[in-house]
């Protein structure tokens, strides 16, 4: 069996498993995704203490942003600006794969009235975002270890649910099952808005690598498209308000990402591989050399997909009806 094929198979459980090692071994490899700074930063005193925007998504309109910083951030803005809260103060507002809590945080700080909740499939993860959640003294925010699929809130929890490049860990076959436990956990009227990447069009055979390098660096699940998207919203009882291509808007961010996979991460685990180097790199995600190597390729390979067309960036704006 292929790699495509295994990615196209997984089930509930095989991807909880993947991710785990990803980010137990590989986690070290997001602390790069900063401004520089930043990034030092992360690498000198790790996840917990480091002032790092610990959101790993792409940056928006990265060219017009003060800072790589910035614009990571705005990211997260923009989805949550989409779910039309922001004129409401006592508000439960769910990040369904918060990661490390960095967007969660963040609107936490800013919304110091809404009370945030994070989930997230990775166990470290939710420790992580925990303590980092301590250290800033962000009282208003919540983590889980759990699944999206099988969340463990009560119907119409929620007023509102956003998921920044986090439900395209689901396969095809269970996105039915997950747009049915969103569209649970909103209360009617509530939204969910979703920014992330879905195929576009069929490859050509010279373009089919740079898709698997994709889902394999970035322990992945092939895509769907948008119209499968829509379907599957609108079938659990959606309103589709919004499906918004803002595939330029992030395609700055994907050229830096792809340059950070070059000139830095593959040169990195080169280095790697060398024995006496592998115990200093471990802590920065190069405990395994050919993860390391699989992470690089995906970073340079996101750019072609996107400046090909092969894959394009959407934010979807779904209501549950009142």
């Amino acid at each position: 069996m292929n790699p495509l094929q295994r990615c196209q198979q997984w089930d509930g459980t095989v991807p909880s498993e993947l991710l785990d090692r990803h980010y137990d071994v590989g986690a070290g490899l997001y602390k790069f995704w900063a401004s520089p700074a930043s990034a030092f930063d992360a690498v000198c005193k790790g996840w917990r203490s480091a002032a790092h925007p610990a959101q790993l998504h792409y940056a928006w309109d990265l060219a017009a942003a003060e800072s790589l910083d910035a614009a990571i951030r705005r990211t997260t803005t923009e989805a949550v600006e989409r779910l039309g809260l922001h004129r409401q103060h006592a508000v439960k507002v769910l990040d369904a794969g918060c990661g490390i809590g960095g967007a969660t945080c963040q609107i936490a700080a800013e919304r110091p009235a809404w009370q945030l909740h994070g989930i997230t499939r990775v166990r470290r993860q939710a420790q992580i975002a925990r303590e980092r959640a301590a250290r800033a003294g962000v009282q208003n925010a919540a983590f889980e270890h759990g699944s999206y699929l099988a969340a463990p809130w009560s119907d119409g929890e929620f007023h509102g649910i956003y998921a920044i490049e986090s439900l395209c860990y689901t396969p095809a076959g269970q996105r039915p099952q997950l747009m049915a436990e969103m569209y649970r956990l909103l209360c009617p009227g509530g939204r969910l808005v979703v920014a992330d990447g879905y195929s576009s069009k069929a490859p050509q055979p010279g373009q089919r690598d740079w898709i698997q390098d994709v889902l394999d660096g970035w322990t992945m699940p092939m895509p769907v498209s948008v119209q499968q998207a829509v379907t599957d919203a609108t079938e659990v009882g959606f309103v589709v308000e919004g499906v918004e291509d803002a595939t330029h808007q992030v395609l700055a961010s994907a050229v830096r990402i792809g340059r950070i996979g070059r000139l830095l991460l593959r040169p990195l685990a080169q280095l790697a591989a060398v024995p006496g180097l592998r115990p200093l790199l471990a802590p920065l995600g190069f405990a395994s050399v050919e993860g390391a190597r699989q992470f690089a390729k995906a970073c340079e390979a996101q750019e072609r997909v996107l400046v090909e067309g092969l894959g394009t960036y959407q934010i979807f704006v779904l209501r549950k009806p009142d």
